[in-house]
């Protein structure tokens, strides 16, 4: 992330109601600071699995004729949802995941906004989404929006924003970042730590760790809760009336891919309100 904040923002499109959410979101922030915005739709325009050989030429016209009508319907839905901003497009051909990283490194954004689909039962346990696959993946931070944010009057106005911290480098980059977000959109800003039974990370004075220029770019308050951090985050989220919640999430190394932590997973899927989550 930039200095004076986001540069580059990247805003994955499905023509979903939910990804509608994270492009109107991803408008608002790029009108604030002032960032490029690209929307972006990836879809490997595969041919059908069974096809003769003299339709060969049909099928590819075929395939031409529907990324062109991708690209046209993803102008028409990026000037519908993006807000004031005017969005770039760019059409992707590939599966969502390895498109949407492929489209962050080729134009060098800074922050992917996406919506994330919903999931109950069974499947909420597993990291099988595009969302939480991006998550694990992405080497900029990711702001992602939830259907329920669709019920909150005036969605995307944020004023209030909540940003929890441990006493880790990750969280410093989060607080900046978050720091960054309420001087960009004059919203209060709380900074939660909480004490978790024999967990590591314990920040014996918050008032004093929370670094004094931060004082003096926006309006802070410093609360500590002791329990489980994932429930207090989200209840305090919801009983604060938050608005965005940003948050560090330290990442490793799991066989032959990578994890985040579970405390920031249990937070992306239940919080109240979209997540910026700032990796590492």
């Amino acid at each position: 992330m930039h200095p004076e904040g986001f540069r580059h923002i990247l805003s994955p499109v499905d023509f979903s109601d939910t990804s509608a959410l994270g492009l109107r979101l991803a408008g608002a922030l790029a009108r604030c600071s002032q960032a490029k915005l690209t929307a972006v739709y990836a879809d490997p325009f595969l041919p059908p699995p069974y096809f003769t050989q003299n339709r060969l030429e049909e099928i590819q016209r075929q395939l031409a004729d529907a990324e062109r009508q991708a690209e046209q319907r993803l102008k028409e839905f990026a000037a519908e949802h993006a807000g004031e901003v005017s969005a770039e497009v760019k059409v992707v051909k590939a599966l969502p995941v390895e498109g949407i990283l492929a489209a962050a490194q080729e134009t060098g954004a800074d922050l992917i906004a996406m919506g994330t689909h919903g999931r109950s039962g069974f499947n909420r346990l597993m990291l099988g989404s595009v969302t939480e696959r991006i998550l694990r993946a992405s080497p900029v931070p990711v702001l992602t929006v939830h259907p329920r944010a669709a019920a909150v009057e005036h969605f995307p106005q944020l004023r209030r924003i909540l940003c929890p911290v441990n006493n880790t480098e990750v969280s410093r980059r989060a607080l900046e970042v978050a720091v960054r977000m309420a001087q960009c959109f004059q919203a209060h800003l709380t900074v939660l730590h909480v004490k978790e039974a024999g967990a590591e990370g314990a920040i014996a004075d918050l008032c004093s760790w929370v670094p004094g220029e931060a004082r003096a770019m926006c309006s802070l308050r410093e609360e500590t809760r002791e329990g489980e951090a994932a429930h207090e985050i989200i209840h305090h989220a919801g009983a604060a009336d938050c608005d965005l919640l940003v948050m560090g999430a330290r990442r490793r190394r799991f066989f032959d891919s990578s994890v985040i932590g579970t405390t920031s997973v249990r937070v992306v899927r239940h919080a109240p309100c979209p997540v910026l989550t700032v990796t590492g």
